[in-house]
């Protein structure tokens, strides 16, 4: 069982690095978004996908061993967490599991709270496209006129030339 908790300790260390790098570019993605450099925040995309995707790996690693943990514990597969295991680890290994657990927690948490940030400005970066187009739109829509009432009416559609000279 100690080769296992061995095994689960280093495949921690391995998604807390993974975490720790999607951390970075997060916050590298957040002065590109600001800066509003689309090529270098495409290419953090990139590289992102290509953490995310080991990963996964990563973490599948992480279920298998947590599955062959559930038998040599005699432990029932879906309550068993990392927490849990933790819990059961003998002396140092449970501590070492525990700090782990932490680390991980701590890191996820920041790559959340990062990632919001960078929702939040998206969200804002669209929301003032999206009011650039409307004064866009405005231009080219029909324009208003009054009526000899007095009333507002409208004329034909006109498209009014920005820049335009004679």
């Amino acid at each position: 069982m100690h080769e296992l908790l061995a095994d689960l300790a280093a495949l921690l260390r391995q998604e807390i690095d993974h975490y720790r790098r999607l951390l970075a570019l997060a916050r590298r993605e957040r002065g590109r978004i600001t800066k509003g450099e689309l090529p270098g925040l495409t290419q953090l995309v990139r590289k992102k996908e290509v953490i995310t995707q080991d990963l996964a790996s990563v973490e599948a690693s992480r279920a298998s061993l947590l599955d062959r943990l559930a038998k040599e514990l005699g432990e029932d597969r879906a309550g068993l967490t990392l927490a849990r295991v933790a819990g059961l680890a003998p002396g140092e290994m449970g501590e070492a599991l525990q700090a782990l657990l932490v680390e991980f927690r701590g890191v996820v948490g920041q790559l959340i709270a990062a990632n919001d940030i960078n929702r939040s400005l998206l969200d804002q970066s669209l929301t003032f496209v999206r009011e650039s187009l409307a004064l866009f739109r405005t231009v080219v829509n029909t324009s208003p006129t009054y009526g000899k009432s007095g009333r507002l009416g409208e004329s034909a559609p006109a498209l009014v030339a920005l820049n335009h000279t004679a």
